[in-house]
């Protein structure tokens, strides 16, 4: 092997290192925030939430859940990209935007988590 050769295997994995670290990261700026913290001052803000499924809706484009915690409830939208294996009642943790639809908060989720 030559040292050009040994120069672009290392530049390659150099480059998917930084890459899977910056997807890493980019969970990292995702505060977590209990449901009940949540307010119309948090649009467009990350956010981290964990609790319970208590709804699932699956539209052609979306699903829709309905998580709660404790005695405090908020919508959560995922935009399907896969088949995803939710079910009532499953303890989850959503990492998303907070986005306001017809007066009530969501969360657009980027990420979601079985706990």
């Amino acid at each position: 092997m030559d040292n050009d050769q040994l120069f672009n295997i290392c530049l390659c994995l150099s480059l998917i290192c930084l890459l899977m670290l910056s997807l890493y990261c980019e969970d990292l700026k995702y505060d977590e925030y209990s449901i009940k913290e949540i307010n119309s001052k948090m649009l467009d803000q990350k956010v981290r939430i964990s609790g319970t499924i208590t709804s699932i809706t699956e539209t052609q484009g979306l699903y829709i859940l309905n998580i709660k915690e404790n005695s405090d409830k908020i919508t959560v939208l995922i935009f399907k990209k896969e088949p995803l294996d939710l079910r009532k009642n499953s303890f989850v943790e959503v990492s998303g935007s907070v986005t306001e639809y017809e007066d009530q908060l969501e969360i657009i989720a980027k990420r979601i988590e079985l706990k």
